[in-house]
């Protein structure tokens, strides 16, 4: 990492969204879990972490004033739902679609959570090598040129991820007309419900999915 790219992600942090005072004790009991200085840095000169980057990227706070950025709400939920899928995982955020951004405490690694599947990829041996590796493929990350089709007569809340009406396990289009813009934590459990269905399945199993209707 450089510094700028440190600098370059707090300059594109969305001003009207307020994440609240960190909560120190809260800070405390992740230091204890995550060992990573430039995260908790981070934390502190981004002013609690909060939406980037047009709301494409999402890193949650050290506050309990929304369930959606509520660091240990968030985790809670995802222990919760997923089980044996997210053991030994903390997460620190989300990209555009709900996919999360974990920390492996067991092996110290920054993990890429795919919550339709539950697949566990290993992107970047800590949060410094992680920022490098977000800048490298800002494209796949970020997501600019699909966040900018979606605002073409649509609107994101701070609450809400893009999800795929077609799974994209499922061949689902990376495209605005097969997108709607799921509220937490109801696209958590949307995607819960196809990771059940394909986690234990061998690559390229051919697999009918069933889709819980709202």
């Amino acid at each position: 990492m450089s510094n700028a790219d440190f600098k370059m992600l707090i300059e594109n942090k969305v001003t009207d969204f307020y994440s609240g005072e960190p909560d120190f004790m809260l800070l405390s009991k992740y230091k204890e879990l995550v060992k990573d200085h430039t995260y908790f840095d981070f934390v502190i000169e981004s002013h609690n972490c909060g939406f980037f980057y047009q709301r494409s990227l999402h890193l949650y706070s050290y506050s309990h004033n929304r369930e959606f950025n509520d660091i240990d709400y968030v985790n809670t939920l995802l222990k919760q739902e997923y089980g044996e899928m997210f053991v030994g995982l903390e997460s620190f955020g989300q990209d555009l679609f709900g996919n999360q951004f974990c920390f492996d405490t067991t092996e110290n690694k920054i993990i890429f959570f795919t919550t339709e599947t539950g697949k566990k990829e290993v992107i970047a041996s800590d949060f410094e090598n992680w920022l490098t590796v977000l800048y490298k493929h800002f494209s796949y990350y970020i997501g600019p040129t699909l966040l900018k089709e979606w605002y073409v007569g649509n609107q994101l809340g701070f609450n809400q991820r893009l999800c795929p009406k077609t799974p994209f396990v499922g061949g689902g289009e990376f495209a605005a007309g097969n997108l709607y813009a799921g509220t937490f934590p109801d696209y958590i459990k949307a995607y819960l419900a196809i990771a059940t269905q394909v986690y234990h399945l061998p690559e390229g199993t051919r697999v009918k999915i069933e889709i819980q209707k709202k």
